[in-house]
């Protein structure tokens, strides 16, 4: 069976056919009768009518049936752009956990390793554009090559419109329009053969009015037939070019259609697509986001809108009425100032405005925004607008918290769907890139973080170097002076940098999680935690070293959005006042008292050279 033939009849109907999402309602009873269309939707329709919503244009153009240009007020791009912010998050926020029977080192420095990576590969701009084109299409598409997320444009996306999920959709079909140089270095890329390569450009080349090449990448049942006439359905990915000219009888009709070029078949499991959704509705496969959930408030305000702008064109005319039928002139063109007129009946203004109606629009208008802001959540208090004089801050920050609870659950749905496609193909991508040996350099809180964790085995390397060379066991606080020795040693040089071995992160063991509490957290709530636990430390300086009230000191920062170890940071040591003896500037450390000497670092942390982990 022709595949060209089957692609074009799965995009009309993808153009064209309606999805009934529910029947119709005639006497209490469910129908589907052409007399009550009920609940149907068109996903070509609905994103074509996105696209020119979001940027403020007209399906049936920019004048009316009377010629008077017509004013789009935009309601939705203000929510999408709240949308966004609330939803946000960042890889900062993605976090790898050590599972049972893993090296939790290892995957510390797996995470930090990947941390570098994607920044290098630029992931952060994907999550950004995910969150940015999530409430404009209800909708975003990532399709995965080699290990790197590009984009799907949803207006050459068709799909079995009806599906749930892509894996449920029967058929999938990308649209690529591609230049011939571009289009040539994608038949090399996937191994096409030449011929056919040359083939489609030569059909190309015989088309009129055709500036590029359409290839179409499907994914679906393949029906084939056997001699003995059995079928077989095969899933299978296809590479179809659309290209070459039809056949037409001498009246115009069609009489064969160009069947294109097929370029690849191969069987397939699933597709290299993944989806997200702002909500969704039973029924249809494309989610549900802010311009969509705002077409018909759009709609009302673009309306109200024009009305009232006609209202203010003959509000605007200086019209007058007089009983004299000899008075038959225009008084603005063909009067002076201080003409005398005499009329048989005196000349008055006729009043075109009306302050009812400027009452009325007013209203509708705040009657359409109050339902967009119910809509979309778009609140004054999200919005970081000024609340009206008089607000308390508790009914503010109330406000914030139950309208940012809203977003919280999309950002979840959001975030779980992130984890699984970094868990299936992008941390796989991660590990292949960084196979080989290489460089992990190491600054700032991750320097301290290491630190902490080396150190103890550091001190211990040492206690046993000593002992092997005949030395004392150091005391506790001899074991205090090594490990802040190795700490300061490692601190002197601002950063650390450690050789990743060949295959060292083949056999991690790990999960997945993206830590995204504390996004939503208010700005003012976090302050007032501040303000409340200094004036509790101020009030009981104990709170600091009771147990009991610095667990309890520890709960109030959390709740408050705060990191309890940012605040209540260890206390600093100085090995200078835990020796006396000591000189950082000297070239020997010399002795660290109790007849111990101080650890040989110089030998064991070579400075700035990479150590081996």
């Amino acid at each position: 069976m022709k595949l060209l033939k089957i692609i074009n009849g799965e995009i009309e109907n993808f153009r064209t056919k309606q999805v009934y999402i529910t029947p119709g309602l005639i006497s209490g009873e469910s129908t589907a009768t052409a007399g009550s269309a009920g609940f149907t939707f068109n996903q070509f329709d609905t994103i074509q009518q996105i696209i020119l919503y979001h940027n403020s244009r007209f399906a049936t153009g920019p004048t009316d049936d009377e010629g008077d240009r017509k004013y789009f007020h935009n309601i939705n791009r203000n929510p999408c752009k709240v949308f966004s912010k609330a939803i946000d998050f960042d890889t900062k926020n993605i976090r790898l956990l050590t599972v049972e029977g893993g090296d939790s080192l290892k995957t510390w420095f797996m995470e930090r390793d990947l941390k570098f990576w994607m920044r290098d590969k630029q992931f952060g701009k994907v999550l950004n554009r995910i969150f940015i084109d999530i409430p404009i299409y209800g909708s975003v598409v990532l399709k995965i090559i080699d290990g790197e997320p590009q984009f799907v444009d949803l207006r050459n996306f068709i799909i079995d419109q009806s599906a749930d999920t892509l894996e449920q959709a029967n058929y999938i079909v990308e649209i690529h329009n591609y230049t011939v140089g571009e289009f040539r270095k994608i038949g090399q890329k996937m191994g096409w053969k030449k011929d056919d390569v040359e083939k489609v450009i030569g059909e190309f080349h015989k088309m009129k009015n055709t500036s590029h090449i359409k290839l179409y990448e499907r994914y679906g049942e393949v029906e084939y037939e056997s001699n003995e006439g059995n079928k077989t359905y095969e899933y299978e990915r296809s590479f179809v070019a659309d290209v070459g000219i039809d056949d037409y009888d001498q009246y115009g009709r069609l009489i064969g259609q160009h069947p294109g070029v097929e370029l690849a078949s191969d069987k397939w499991e699933g597709n290299p697509y993944w989806e997200f959704h702002a909500s969704k509705v039973p029924g249809r496969w494309l989610g549900v986001g802010v311009v969509e959930e705002l077409f018909e408030p759009q709609i009302a305000v673009n309306q109200n809108t024009n009305l009232q702008n006609k209202s203010a064109f003959w509000a605007a005319l200086k019209l007058f009425q007089t009983r004299d039928r000899a008075i038959n002139r225009n008084l603005m063109s063909d009067s002076r100032n201080g003409e005398v007129i005499t009329t048989e009946s005196e000349i008055t203004p006729i009043n075109m405005a009306s302050s009812e109606n400027l009452a009325f629009f007013n209203q509708q208008d705040m009657k359409w925004l109050r339902n967009r802001d119910e809509l979309t959540f778009a609140y004054d208090v999200v919005q970081g607008e000024r609340l009206p004089a008089g607000t308390p801050l508790g009914s503010a920050q109330i406000a914030m918290t139950q309208t940012l609870s809203y977003f919280e659950q999309i950002q979840e749905n959001i975030a779980m769907d992130i984890k699984e496609m970094l868990y299936e193909v992008i941390i796989p991508q991660f590990e292949k890139d960084n196979t080989i040996e290489h460089t992990l350099r190491l600054v700032g809180k991750d320097l301290d973080q290491y630190i902490e964790m080396v150190k103890n085995q550091m001190v211990l390397a040492e206690i046993i170097r000593q002992v092997v060379n005949d030395k004392p066991i150091p005391t506790n606080k001899e074991r205090d002076i090594i490990a802040l020795a190795i700490t300061e040693s490692i601190k002197q040089k601002k950063e650390k940098l450690l050789k990743i071995p060949r295959g060292f992160y083949r056999d991690v063991k790990y999960d997945v999680d993206i830590d995204i509490t504390g996004e939503s957290v208010d700005t003012r709530v976090r302050q007032a935690t501040i303000f409340a636990i200094l004036q509790a430390v101020t009030s009981d300086p104990t709170m600091t070293q009771d147990p009991i009230k610095k667990k309890i000191l520890y709960m109030m920062a959390e709740n408050g959005g705060i990191n309890p170890n940012e605040v209540f940071d260890v206390e600093k040591k100085d090995i200078g006042a835990m020796v006396p003896e000591f000189q950082p500037s000297m070239p020997s450390m010399g002795r660290a008292g109790g007849g111990v000497s101080v650890p040989a670092l110089g030998q064991a942390m070579p400075g700035t050279a990479a150590q081996t982990v």
